[in-house]
């Protein structure tokens, strides 16, 4: 399978990164169903990619954050099976990073070696981008997971090394969207720093655990940054809802 070109922008070299083999099995176990067009289980993914291609188009969209007012909602579930989702278009690669520092969990969504390099050692000077880099088997989706490490996220975030992650993020092609894992907004100021750097970004809620408060809250924190959607898991009233029990309402500009 051809990949659309990541311009070498982002990687120095994107034709070599290693591919990382992710077996049926293993995203099975961690719902991982974006990239199954014909599963019933990647329809709410698949009506949100729409969403999202439409802002690429339209509004030239490169960098896109997923986040949450708190921990424990969904968010990196989001963000993995909407990158896997997006993958699956034609003409398009993905780009999916993790930079929730504290708590990442990309990497174990996804399979990948718990003693691996991560964004964390890249931030740090202790490795580059193709080091760190995977892409997810014949997928047009490279990964660049992290790992948790004893740091001080925000200072790696606004170094000169993050500051130039930034900047390549942006410099990638038109056929390329990058998707930050962000952390949780009231887990520390990281999500804000990160925010300065988005063309926009979804918001993860759960049905009955998310307050409006902290809703309205996170939008005021992340202003002005763009509010492309918002997306509400575990909806009980079974919209959209499979065997496992997740499900997602659309809010784009709204909440629910």
């Amino acid at each position: 399978m051809s990949h659309p070109s990541e311009r070498a922008t982002l990687f120095t070299t994107p034709e070599s990164i290693p591919v990382l083999d992710v077996t049926t099995e293993q995203l099975d176990r961690q719902n991982i169903v974006g990239f199954r067009n014909a599963d019933t289980r990647a329809r709410p993914f698949k009506l949100l990619r729409s969403q999202i291609l439409r802002r690429v188009q339209e509004d030239g969209l490169k960098v896109l954050g997923v986040t949450s007012a708190a921990p424990n909602v969904g968010k990196t579930f989001v963000a993995c099976n909407l990158a896997a989702a997006l993958s699956r278009i034609a003409d398009m690669a993905v780009i999916l990073i993790d930079l929730d520092l504290h708590r990442p969990a990309v990497a174990t969504r996804l399979s990948f070696d718990p003693d691996g390099l991560g964004i964390q050692d890249v931030l740090a000077g202790d490795a580059e981008l193709d080091q760190v880099a995977r892409r997810i088997g014949e997928e047009r989706l490279v990964v660049v997971p992290g790992f948790r490490r004893e740091v001080a996220t925000g200072e790696l975030l606004t170094s000169p090394r993050g500051e130039d992650l930034f900047e390549r993020m942006h410099a990638v092609g038109r056929d390329t969207l990058v998707i930050v894992d962000m952390p949780p907004i009231f887990a520390d100021d990281d999500a804000v720093i990160i925010a300065k750097h988005l063309d926009g970004y979804l918001l993860v809620a759960q049905d009955g655990k998310t307050t409006a408060k902290q809703l309205t809250e996170t939008v005021r924190m992340l202003s002005p940054a763009p509010l492309v959607g918002s997306v509400l898991n575990r909806f009980r009233t079974q919209i959209l809802v499979d065997e496992y029990g997740y499900g997602m309402s659309y809010g784009y500009g709204g909440y629910y």
